[in-house]
């Protein structure tokens, strides 16, 4: 998702990357910081304008870290509290006036954060390693799709399937990717082949277009976003 948003912004996109995982791993992986994130927005209902951090050029992200935990928590007694973020994000417009794309990070169970995502989000993009029982926990956000269509009255498009993990060399690789297009046809995408660079690039801090931009996984990311964004 961070590969895709700078693929994006290095094209002239205005891109924000909202982090929904209490690992922060998108601060991290981008090497930026900021004193007011995700939590502080919703819990503290803290200024949009305060907890938004440039990270690249065309780039902005709105953070979380290991205080996003107590959330869960604390929207379980909040009004519509599954339409939080989607409240608390109304005001983007009047600080991006011509933001292009929102990545909302998040994890795949049903939690109360990834319900506010789903009800804010217009398309859900899906990565998949390449193994078993990710594609049975793929099956399981199609379920949660449907619960939210008919609970919220909202229809989510699934923007595309994303293969990730990608080795030919291995027969479980195919088998599961050869399953997807079967089962999910043109929604999936061309896969992420495995990359050592890829979590190089996350250690030292940078996307996989700063670290090496010859690399395999920098060659398939920019390829996924031209069949994305084409």
């Amino acid at each position: 998702m961070i590969s895709l948003a700078h693929c994006l912004a290095r094209r002239g996109k205005k891109v924000l990357i909202v982090d929904l995982d209490a690992q922060g791993s998108v601060g991290v992986s981008l090497g930026v910081e900021a004193e007011y994130g995700i939590y502080d927005l919703l819990i503290d209902n803290r200024p949009l304008s305060d907890c938004l951090i440039e990270a690249r050029p065309n780039l902005s992200c709105l953070l979380a870290d290991q205080s996003l935990a107590a959330c869960e928590t604390l929207l379980v007694a909040q009004p519509r509290r599954e339409e939080m973020l989607k409240r608390r994000l109304s005001g983007l417009s009047e600080i991006f006036a011509d933001l292009d794309v929102v990545f909302i990070d998040c994890s795949p169970s049903l939690s109360i954060l990834s319900q506010n995502a789903l009800v804010y989000a217009d398309e859900l993009l899906i990565p998949i390693s390449m193994d078993y029982l990710s594609m049975v926990g793929a099956n399981h956000v199609f379920d949660n799709l449907a619960m939210i269509e008919e609970y919220f009255e909202k229809k989510l498009e699934i923007g595309g399937i994303i293969p990730t993990f990608f080795d030919k060399r291995v027969n479980i690789s195919k088998e599961v990717l050869s399953a997807l297009q079967d089962r999910y046809g043109s929604l999936v995408l061309s896969p992420v082949r495995i990359d050592t660079k890829l979590k190089q690039a996350s250690s030292a801090r940078k996307t996989i277009f700063e670290f090496n931009e010859k690399s395999r996984g920098s060659l398939d990311y920019l390829q996924i976003c031209e069949e994305l964004f084409p």
